[in-house]
């Protein structure tokens, strides 16, 4: 595959076009979503698909590195929401670590309400953190701060998944943020289950919101991607060095506002002034003492910074 995946690399204007392609129509798709289902085993739809991901991107970490500078450097793709917010009527849907595998679950739910999405991908600003993005796009720390900030739209903060769409007929500008699926990541590994904490409250809301009547265009998408590390997918550090220097700066997490110039040095991480984030799916957690969580956020990899915009405009 390598020789295959090298030649579309360097044939595309756009290398991550290439990536994209793979993981949602080689990974991520509504076949293997829809055979996980069958079986009654949508965990194994995310192991499954993590693995494949996994041995997809050490294949481009190896092959293209070059990719990275494309999700580190400046892209439009990072400004996703900024034209959006600007127009006269629209919805748009922020769920709280959405990725790239939730784009099958969010095209049935359409498909339910006889809409097709158009399915595109966005950037999420590095380091892949709630905060970041929320400055980014809003100006305001995060979600929290947003709802008490007088805006130009209507602004929705749901914590639950069985909320309910409040607007009035005059809310022509929505915008809803929902706590999902990054919400359940802070849970011990063990307890967090795809179906019940993720596939199932995301498919939720946005059946609320599409059983509203929102005005479109309809734009779902998210603040940043995750990580599940379990299974083996993760990378093993190459020497002890490596791993301890990871250890040091990240301790548990993937990214930090203290980087040194022995970080900025490395392969290992993407350094801007003192800020630093974590770059492949390398895990350290033998050298960090106490918990260490499967499901993460903040670093730079595909399923981290290329997140699910789906778009319904008529």
């Amino acid at each position: 595959m390598k020789a295959d995946l090298v030649m579309g690399l360097m044939g595309e204007d756009e290398p991550l076009d290439v990536a994209f392609r793979v993981l949602t129509g080689e990974i991520w798709t509504s076949e293997r979503l829809r055979q996980h289902q069958e079986a009654g085993n949508l965990d194994g739809y995310l192991h499954e698909g993590e693995h494949l991901a996994s041995a997809f991107e050490r294949e481009l970490y190896e092959v293209y590195f070059d990719l990275y500078d494309r999700l580190e450097g400046a892209h439009p793709l990072k400004r996703r929401v900024g034209d959006l917010l600007e127009q006269e009527a629209y919805t748009l849907v922020i769920f709280d670590g959405l990725s790239l595998r939730e784009v099958p679950i969010l095209e049935a739910v359409f498909e339910e309400f006889g809409l097709k999405a158009e399915v595109r991908y966005a950037l999420a600003p590095v380091p892949s953190d709630t905060s970041v993005f929320c400055q980014a796009h809003f100006g305001a720390s995060g979600p929290s701060e947003l709802q008490g900030m007088l805006t130009p739209f209507a602004f929705r903060h749901v914590k639950q998944e069985s909320w309910e769409p409040d607007f009035g007929s005059q809310d022509r500008r929505r915008v809803i943020w929902a706590l999902y699926p990054d919400n359940v990541f802070n849970l011990d590994s063990e307890a967090v289950n795809y179906e019940k904490h993720v596939a199932g409250p995301v498919a939720a809301i946005l059946r609320n919101v599409l059983a509203s009547g929102p005005p479109k265009p309809i734009v779902v998408t998210g603040d940043h991607g995750y990580l599940w590390q379990g299974g083996g997918c993760a990378w093993g550090v190459t020497n002890k060095e490596e791993e301890k220097l990871l250890a040091d700066h990240f301790k548990a997490g993937r990214s930090t506002g203290r980087a040194t110039p022995q970080l900025s040095r490395s392969r290992l991480a993407w350094v801007s002034g003192e800020d630093a984030a974590a770059r492949g799916r390398f895990a350290w957690g033998s050298r960090v003492r106490g918990a260490t969580r499967l499901f993460k956020h903040g670093g730079v990899t595909l399923m981290e910074c290329m997140v699910s915009l789906c778009e319904v405009r008529v």
